[in-house]
């Protein structure tokens, strides 16, 4: 085993010093692979709708697509309005410029219904009339108590679009199901509606509503489409964030580590470098980022600069007694070559554990996690020796950086004879540490509630709630009959 770590160290140290005399031609070449990943950044898409957690082939998936494909998409928009009189003319009067405004102004809309269209069927003698309901708007006070009276005896309008006291009505839009993508194309052939377009119908929505909102016409939007939609944005928000406190976080700590430039530098450009290519490489196989997915630049933020950080620790405590940048380089890589590139494969098969996971998310999750793992690796062991070979590096260490190294190696040194001198101890902490970790974890539950996501206050939470407790619910459930045979209803 000795002979092996041996040759491996040797051939670690011997692509180093290839790399190293050979900088700009591996620049180049890094160059150009990196480049092939960063190109396809721009075709990044996020997903943030209930079917992005399944598979495509997944029966569940396959079954609500064949749903969607023969009666349409089953996901509504609706917009709840609460003023202080419905069965007011102003008020109907507004109501059915509201409804005319969306219908006109509105991508991607199948059907918007509410008091202006609702179908109105009644018998006369041995007729049967079916009309819109607001077909012609009432202008005396009789027309209207007529109205109130036949809205709030239709149990089809209660719950639906008239609260059970009339005091709040709604407009409920359904959305396309396919996409405009290759609206020429035949059915069978067509893309269902994409996130993108269900965002554009939402933002629409909420143009035409900012111009109607007020005292005597206040609104307010729910419904599964608008909730994809403030996730997605707020997902957005919230990468940026996390991402620039990671960056934040691991800067100060690099410089509080190797109080130099370029062991700030160095390490995060190869970490940002591999983040970037691992979500180009995202884009290449036309995976989006989900809900779950998110998490995958912070990760690999934290992951991926644990590589370089081993390399140049060995480096700069190696160059501080050569002064030889090439010596320094390739000593630390041929020390420290193999461990890094074991914590990585390790790494990288733990993740990848993930890729059979039953769920999309965490499938794409442990592909493309691992393959991050992998490729800052590459980075580090082909790409860092050839930046340290071109950029200045300050080969002298002063007395304070002396200093500061000795009190670390006294602290590690410190923290080493306690554990070796007081081995049970630490053992049996352990155990009980981990046996009671193992309690509190029996007391997690599965849940998924996207409702939850989102803190009290947010505009969609509010919106919901004011939707279940005046109409009863918003969230619809389809059954499907199939009787196997044509014409079985009949």
């Amino acid at each position: 085993m000795s002979t092996v770590r041996k040759a491996i160290g040797l051939w670690f140290e011997t692509q180093t010093r290839w790399i190293y005399k050979n900088r700009f031609k591996t620049i180049a070449v890094m160059s150009i692979f990196i480049a092939s990943f960063l190109v396809h950044l721009p075709e990044i898409r996020i997903d943030t709708s209930i079917e992005g957690f399944l598979h495509d082939n997944d029966p569940v998936l396959v079954a609500y697509n064949e749903f969607r494909d023969q009666f349409g998409r089953d996901e509504m928009i609706v917009i709840a309005i609460n003023p202080p009189n419905v069965f007011d003319i102003a008020f109907l009067r507004k109501l059915k410029n509201f409804h005319d405004d969306l219908e006109n102004e509105v991508p991607h809309i199948d059907d918007i219904t509410s008091l202006v269209n609702v179908r109105n069927v009644q018998g006369k003698k041995d007729e049967l009339i079916v009309d819109d309901l607001l077909e012609d708007l009432p202008e005396t006070k009789k027309e209207i108590t007529a109205l109130k009276k036949l809205v709030l005896s239709k149990p089809l309008y209660r719950n639906l679009l008239i609260s059970e006291d009339g005091k709040f009505t709604t407009v409920v839009i359904k959305m396309d199901a396919y996409s405009s993508i290759g609206v020429n194309e035949d059915a069978g052939k067509r893309k269902f509606l994409t996130d993108a377009e269900s965002n554009e119908t939402v933002d629409a929505i909420r143009a035409v509503m900012a111009r109607y909102n007020g005292p005597d016409f206040p609104l307010s939007m729910a419904g599964s489409p608008v909730m994809t939609s403030d996730l997605k944005r707020s997902m957005m928000s919230d990468m940026r964030h996390f991402m620039l406190m990671a960056v934040f976080a691991i800067g100060v700590t690099l410089f509080l580590l190797f109080r130099r430039i370029s062991g700030v530098a160095l390490p995060l450009f190869i970490v940002l470098l591999s983040l970037f290519s691992t979500v180009g490489l995202m884009a290449y196989f036309n995976t989006p980022i989900k809900l779950p997915t998110q998490i995958l630049p912070s990760f690999l933020l934290a992951v991926g600069v644990g590589a370089s950080v081993h390399a140049l620790a060995l480096f700069y405590q190696r160059l501080s007694i050569s002064g030889d940048k090439e010596d320094s380089i390739v000593y630390a890589l041929g020390h420290s070559g193999l461990p890094i590139a074991m914590t990585s494969f390790t790494t990288a098969v733990g993740l990848g554990s993930f890729a059979w996971a039953e769920l999309a998310p965490m499938a794409d999750l442990g592909r493309f996690a691992s393959a991050g793992v992998l490729l800052s690796l590459v980075y580090t062991i082909v790409l860092l020796p050839a930046l340290i070979a071109v950029i200045p590096i300050n080969v002298k260490q002063t007395d304070k950086e002396k200093t500061r190294d000795a009190l670390i190696n006294r602290i590690l040194t410190a923290i080493a004879n306690f554990s070796t001198g007081h081995p049970w101890k630490i053992i049996i902490a352990s155990f009980i540490l981990i046996a009671v970790s193992m309690v509190f974890a029996t007391q997690v539950r599965l849940s998924h509630n996207p409702m939850s996501w989102f803190p009290d206050g947010a505009e969609i939470k509010e919106s919901t709630k004011l939707l279940d407790k005046k109409l009863k619910g918003t969230v619809s459930v389809e059954v499907i009959l199939d009787t196997k045979k044509e014409s079985g209803l009949y």
